[in-house]
């Protein structure tokens, strides 16, 4: 109702309506109302304020279930209230839910300034943030719907475009037989055929953290267009990254991709996920595998910062020949022998993380993962969204993407695309300066660098001694000198794959729209059930923790102070202080919790039957009811805060006694684990383990947010 107005006999059609309609007239007038009674057959509200006369009582007529207004004293004699304790988050969420739904991004400080002015009264950011998050779930539709709907939505991107495959997978707890959400995989029909029509033999791949509620990561692999910009090829949401989630992704995109012999020929790169490695071995033993140097730096420079160290690293890194390797790496050692022990451990091979050992079939020399990192950053508000709402998100936004791209190739003149373009432009200005060319008579010519050294270049095999050109497929310097000398066009040793018609054929795959939810055919196989979740104290957290070196502050021109000095008091160890510290703890004493029962007094119950002996009670005044509603209310919040002073005591006890076990098993979990012990999960499937004799039972906090999101 948007100006209700009210008379006596006016009919309402049930007890929630009327409810409604005296909180938008209550809020619109700035007036605090107190309901005396409140169910489904009366309602009597008076107003707040001493000495009020406005007062209406309803109740329902006598052979239906109509409520009518019975008496009605539409006077008011108090001042407007700004802060207004009628204004309700489930209020806000029906008044504003349109508005919200069109700006998804409305940030809650803006929001909640918006709301206060159009209805004249206060509203808090954190009620503006509830009501808009209430909002977001009533447009979307329920959690537990869209888990329930996965296999329509795969149905309906498969009648869109058939070459697209999916593959939804479940688990069946013992305590029941209706499935449970554990992945799904999705590969586009234009995505896959895409990435086949130009795109080079190196993937990507990477994982992120979902922020719904019921948690989960994403697993993403993404390729390399002809623009050397990144074009995604398939996406999966897991419940956890393992090696069983990613032999699981694997095996489905070497099958949609066609990837024959083990994997030969091809390269991955990574950030050396959980369980990626294994799986890597698994699946395809014979590719090559790259590791992300920048994540391999941000490890570096814990154990060995300074700009000094920094810059050694990167140059072992970029070398692109074994000499030059090899004499980087001496000068690490010079500086740090124990640095030097950390590059050249086991674990981490030059082959993976060395130009000098990449291979030369893929025409890509890229070092770090940073296609799937921005692909990551890309899709983070839809991160945070339900299942079904995350994948068409994602796919509107490549939809839109690949349009997009598409156009402004199509206006592009040139027969090279303009990034690799680029690169030629900045190599022809350094052989012009840099070097100075010889032929032998035929296609192999020797490059005399500006500083004294040599290369050679074979033209007609496309390599150069420097291995620039063998790993990118752009000509180097040393090459466009040597070509030039030829008096040829450097263009035209440009690899294919950089080539405009490679990058139209790539991006002539176009996504197809498909339908809204509404629009979508049921299967007849049984509801799919949201995964087990249990829901931490506090406010959920989205932002993901950033590394020192991407801390900035407010200002953007400072970065955030690295705490270095930090030692324990107690047990002298880095890395905590005394008060953290968990060793040596005072043992917990047991607080027993004393339920308090109401009783009655028995002066109380002799006066209460001698009134009742005297005869009916006279009707109590308006101030008096207001009085009784107050005190009624006062008694509920004192309820609920000692109820919860009860809990945080008994929650502090259990923390106190389980100390000195925590810090008896973090001993025990030091020592070395034996060989074919598989390790322990914290967060596991719920059914995926048959000879559990018992499931976990959700906390009664995890109940109510089922049951709220299933509204």
């Amino acid at each position: 109702m948007k100006n209700p107005a009210f008379k006596l006999k006016m009919k309402f059609a049930t007890a929630q309506i009327l409810r409604d309609a005296l909180r938008e007239h209550a809020i619109q007038g700035g007036w605090e109302y107190v309901f005396i009674k409140n169910d489904k057959t009366r309602i009597q509200v008076v107003c707040k304020e001493d000495n009020c006369p406005f007062d209406l009582f309803a109740s329902k007529m006598q052979y239906e279930s109509t409520l009518m207004v019975k008496s009605y004293d539409p006077v008011h004699k108090c001042p407007r209230k700004f802060n207004n304790s009628m204004v309700r988050q489930t209020y806000l969420t029906s008044k504003f839910k349109d508005q919200i739904a069109l700006n998804e991004s409305w940030k809650p400080e803006s929001l909640a300034k918006t709301m206060s002015a159009s209805i004249k009264a206060r509203v808090s950011k954190s009620m503006a943030y509830r009501a808009k998050r209430a909002a977001l779930l009533e447009v979307e539709g329920s959690i537990i719907e869209q888990y329930a709907r996965l296999r329509d939505y795969g149905r309906e991107l498969q009648r869109a475009d058939p070459a697209t495959i999916i593959d939804t997978k479940c688990a069946f707890p013992t305590t029941s037989n209706l499935p449970v959400f554990k992945r799904m995989y999705i590969c586009l029909g234009a995505l896959k055929n895409g990435f086949k029509a130009g795109c080079r033999t190196i993937i990507g791949l990477d994982g992120a953290h979902l922020k719904s509620c019921f948690g989960g990561q994403s697993l993403t692999a993404v390729g390399i267009d002809a623009n050397n910009t990144s074009w995604v090829i398939a996406y999966a949401m897991v419940e956890a990254e393992s090696k069983d989630s990613w032999m699981w992704f694997l095996e489905l995109m070497v099958s949609d991709l066609n990837i024959e012999h083990e994997g030969r020929g091809w390269t991955f790169i990574s950030d050396k996920q959980k369980g990626l490695i294994p799986a890597f071995k698994e699946v395809v033993p014979r590719a090559h595998i790259r590791f992300c140097v920048r994540h391999m730096w941000t490890n570096f420079t814990k154990l060995f910062p300074g700009k000094v160290m920094k810059d050694q690293m990167w140059a072992c890194a970029k070398s692109t020949t074994l000499p030059y390797f090899q004499k980087e790496m001496e000068d690490m050692k010079a500086l740090d022998f124990d640095a030097y022990k950390w590059l050249t451990a086991k674990d981490r091979p030059a082959i993976h993380w060395c130009r000098a050992y990449f291979n030369t079939d893929g025409d890509c020399d890229i070092m770090i993962n940073n296609l799937c990192e921005s692909f990551n950053s890309w899709i983070l508000e839809a991160r945070g969204k339900p299942p079904v709402t995350m994948f068409e998100e994602l796919r509107v936004k490549l939809m839109k993407r690949v349009a997009m791209r598409k156009e402004k190739m199509e206006a592009y003149h040139g027969n090279i695309c303009p990034k690799p373009r680029v690169v030629i432009e900045k190599n022809k200005l350094r052989a012009a300066t840099d070097c100075i060319s010889t032929f032998n008579g035929g296609d192999i010519a020797e490059v005399e660098n500006i500083e004294g050294s040599k290369n050679v270049v074979n033209l007609r095999m496309r390599t150069c001694t420097c291995r620039w050109w063998d790993l990118s497929g752009i000509p180097c310097k040393h090459a466009i000198s040597a070509i030039y000398l030829k008096r040829h066009d450097p263009d035209d040793y440009v690899a294919a794959c950089y080539l405009k018609k490679t990058y139209m054929s790539i991006y002539n795959n176009l996504i197809q729209p498909v339908n809204s939810m509404d629009l979508w055919s049921r299967t007849e196989d049984p509801a799919i059930l949201p995964p087990q979740y249990s829901r931490q104290p506090g406010r959920p957290k989205t932002a993901r923790m950033k590394d020192a070196s991407e801390r900035v502050q407010e200002g953007g021109v400072k970065l955030a102070r690295v705490q270095r000095s930090l030692r324990c008091s107690n047990c002298k160890q880095v890395g905590h202080n005394l008060k953290t510290c968990q060793r040596h703890l005072p043992p917990k004493e047991k607080v027993t919790v004393v339920n308090k029962k109401r009783k009655l007094n028995t002066q109380e119950e002799q006066t209460s039957e001698n009134q009742s002996k005297q005869g009916k009670k006279s009707p109590m005044t308006k101030n008096e009811l207001r009085q009784k509603a107050k005190e009624r209310d006062e008694y509920q919040r004192k309820k609920k805060a000692a109820l919860k002073a009860s809990r945080l005591e008994a929650n502090k006890s259990t923390s106190k006694r389980s100390r000195p076990v925590q810090a008896a098993s973090t001993q025990q979990s030091s020592r070395p684990v034996q060989a074919g012990s598989a390790p322990t999960s914290t967060r596991s499937v719920q059914g995926s383990n048959p000879s559990t004799k018992k499931a976990a039972t959700p906390s009664r906090s995890s109940q109510r947010v089922r049951q709220n999101s299933g509204k």
